[in-house]
């Protein structure tokens, strides 16, 4: 009976030792990065994509793929480098009329930024807000920019600049 509790003790140890501990949730302090949102969830929207890309000396950059996660339940916050010109690409659906918007903003080292596509008067406009690391937040304004109808992947701060 003996060794039979000593296996079982044994085999109850070796099991928790198997298992993977959950990993360590990540604090980070104000500051100490950059990051965007997009709202995800809400009643006006069924759908969207987002897509980014830096501007270079040129004015230009390339818009990657959409950042925006297949499906989510909560809003999106991703990680961007700060003290630079960001362009951005963002496109909501509703089922019956799709908004697009396209433009850039400078992402301030340490800030944290809410971008949002909404409807006023049937018509699309972004809403850009910015919240430094002492909590104080802002709405910041967001400047036009150009997509290349060749490819749609190259944005350019003037349209000169696409060909």
């Amino acid at each position: 009976m003996l060794h039979k509790i000593h296996v079982f003790a044994f085999i109850i140890l070796a099991m928790a030792g198997c298992t993977t501990p959950a990993p360590p949730v990540v604090v980070r302090e104000a500051g100490t990065f950059t990051a965007i949102t997009f709202p995800i969830i809400s009643d006006q929207w069924d759908a969207g994509k987002v897509r980014l890309a830096v501007k270079d000396k040129k004015g230009c950059g390339v818009f990657a793929g959409d950042i925006l996660p297949e499906t989510a339940t909560t809003d999106f916050t991703g990680d961007i480098d700060g003290n630079q010109d960001v362009f951005f690409d963002m496109t909501r659906t509703d089922g019956k009329r799709t908004c697009n918007r396209v433009g850039t903003f400078y992402a301030t080292k340490g800030n944290e930024y809410n971008l949002n596509l909404v409807t006023s008067n049937n018509q699309c406009e972004v809403s850009l807000t910015e919240k430094t690391p002492k909590g104080v937040e802002r709405k910041i304004k967001t400047y036009p920019s150009y997509v290349s109808a060749a490819n749609g992947n190259k944005v350019c701060e003037n349209k000169d600049k696409l060909y």
